[in-house]
């Protein structure tokens, strides 16, 4: 890249250095953040049932047994939920950080294209979805020991290669379902970088489907009767794929303000402008210096190993924490296409430019989600203080309006107050013991009297009114 004898800065930088000296006060700043909607209701949240209940085994929707385990330990001591999920979490983003920076260096890229996927990998916004997030155990370690398999197929583990490749990305699939794509993607980058040859290529395929197969059997065998499935992830219009596609590439390559773009209170065109124009050209510049390398076997084997890593999530529901899951391929891309530049000022100045760029994004998104913490653990113990004493069945009604969410960053009341969870957290996860929830619209409004009076006969103690940011008992 540089022919001269002087290293540039980027290239003498470690990142990983500067990484773990700012993770206590990146940590910190994560631990504040609450949790709203999804978090309240999902496996890692305090689940004060058995262990060993169904949610061990695999039903009609996913299998997922650390989550479960981690959801039963947080029962044990709720006051732990939800900074520990933070700390895994992030611990877990710190893990492929490394493995991204290890994965360059092993596919022999110099140190600033190394250098350049790791700060692109641990900065990036599509990133925030998973790291901000408080149900995301499961796709943060799937990324994890989906990249420990690649690192052990591509010679990190000398001996029991193949065993400890197949084992890692079984576990990945345990941790989510997309993991299992980690099974065929080594095998597909060893080949691209002429690391396997093709009768080893067919081998490795062989021994990934089998590995597939394996799990699958299993997971049907063990499959329970109780059946949980969200018809979201099976919505196949195509109107839904374009999106999904769109949200795939868009959160990958343009790193812009999305909080700016979809949210509309939140809707600053300066701040949109700026963050797309501020960014883009360190992309464009990869990838029209680099055209050439576009129809070259190494960038296609990455490229396919991008799309293969986010594939179970296109073909069900990509979100914004779903970006995490071929973020990393992403970050080998740039390191294999800023590999191949003549480094030069240019490069140095768009990347920090690019830099400048994400982390104000990463703040304004930590800020939206800390605002939306805050409002839900604000409703639940307005809510907790209007009921006056301990009840044990409450039923609420939401009135919604037509304000539209974005992902987990803004959310709205109703979503924050998350169906009475964040009151059931204020008091000390003590009581009520059941609260149903009805969301009606505003212009359904008009049923809010008959809905509260049919509660009462149904021997619900308290009805709770959700309107806006309020919560109101009205019974």
């Amino acid at each position: 890249m540089n022919h001269d004898n002087r290293q540039p800065l980027l290239g003498r930088i470690h990142p990983l250095a500067a990484i773990f000296i700012l993770s206590p006060f990146i940590l910190y700043a994560i631990a504040l953040l609450l949790p709203t909607f999804d978090d309240w209701t999902y496996y890692t949240a305090p689940w004060f049932g058995d262990l060993l209940s169904y949610r061990l085994l695999p039903n009609a929707s996913y299998w997922r047994p650390f989550d479960a385990v981690f959801g039963w330990l947080l029962g044990l001591e709720p006051r732990l939920f939800p900074v520990l999920n933070h700390v895994f979490v992030y611990a877990a983003h710190l893990g492929c950080t490394v493995l991204v920076f290890r994965l360059c260096a092993m596919l022999g890229f110099n140190s600033v294209a190394r250098n350049t996927a790791t700060i692109f990998f641990f900065i990036s916004p599509a990133t925030l979805g998973t790291v901000l997030g408080i149900d995301s155990l499961n796709q943060a370690y799937s990324q994890f020991w989906g990249l420990l398999a690649l690192w052990c197929h591509l010679g990190g583990a000398r001996r029991h290669r193949r065993t400890l490749w197949a084992a890692c990305a079984l576990v990945a699939t345990l941790c989510k379902e997309n993991g299992i794509m980690f099974l065929f993607i080594p095998p597909v980058i060893a080949y691209g970088f002429r690391r396997a040859r093709w009768s080893s290529l067919r081998t490795d395929l062989a021994v990934a489907a089998a590995a597939a197969i394996a799990y699958l059997a299993v997971r049907l065998a063990l499959t329970n009767s109780h059946v949980e499935v969200n018809d979201e992830y099976f919505e196949n219009t195509l109107f839904s794929k374009l999106k999904h596609i769109g949200t795939f590439v868009g959160m990958t390559w343009i790193p812009l303000d999305y909080v700016s773009l979809i949210h509309t209170p939140s809707r600053n065109w300066l701040t949109l402008a700026l963050t797309l124009l501020l960014p883009m050209p360190f992309i464009a510049m990869l990838f029209i210096k680099g055209r050439r390398l576009l129809a070259g076997r190494r960038f296609l084997a990455l490229a396919a190993a991008m799309c293969m890593a986010a594939l179970p999530h296109l073909l069900t529901l990509f979100t914004a924490m779903h970006a995490y899951s071929g973020l990393a391929m992403s970050a080998l891309i740039v390191a294999y296409l800023a590999d191949k530049l003549r480094y030069s000022r240019a490069f140095g100045a768009l990347f920090a430019l690019f830099v400048a760029s994400c982390l104000y994004v990463d703040w304004h998104h930590w800020q939206k989600s800390y605002e939306s913490g805050l409002m839900g653990q604000r409703m639940g113990r307005e809510a907790i203080e209007k009921t006056g004493r301990p009840v044990k069945r409450v039923y609420s009604i939401s009135v919604r309006g037509h304000e539209r969410k974005y992902s987990s960053f803004c959310v709205l009341p109703a979503d924050a107050f998350a169906w009475g969870g964040a009151a059931y957290a204020a008091s000390g996860y003590k009581w009520p013991e059941e609260c149903l929830d009805t969301a009606i619209t505003v212009e359904d409004r008009w049923m809010v009297d008959s809905l509260a009076d049919r509660a009462l006969k149904w021997g619900y103690e308290r009805v709770w009114l959700v309107h806006g940011d309020t919560v109101d008992v009205i019974r």
